[in-house]
């Protein structure tokens, strides 16, 4: 399990899961807007890693032209505990 800092409060992610940094935030009581459902299109998840490792771009967050740095919750898993700030 990995610790992700958002907001001065700390969740545990589990790598191993299928579900995405924002599911698994969401299921801890996050609120993240998505407003296409976690498809990566939307870009209404989009956070700015502060510290630690995430995986690497995924081909739809390649294609977004997402502002420089910024990452897709639903497209992302940490590598490493780590800190993000949710753009929305």
């Amino acid at each position: 399990m990995y610790k992700i800092k958002l907001n001065e409060k700390e969740y545990e992610i589990d790598p191993k899961s299928d579900d995405h940094l924002m599911q698994q935030l969401v299921a801890q009581g996050v609120e993240i807007v998505a407003a296409c459902g976690g498809a990566g299109i939307c870009q209404t998840c989009a956070f700015k890693p502060v510290k630690g490792k995430f995986t690497a771009l995924t081909e739809t967050e390649k294609m977004m032209d997402l502002p420089d740095g910024q990452r897709l919750c639903c497209q992302t898993m940490p590598e490493s505990d780590g800190e993000i700030e949710l753009v929305y």
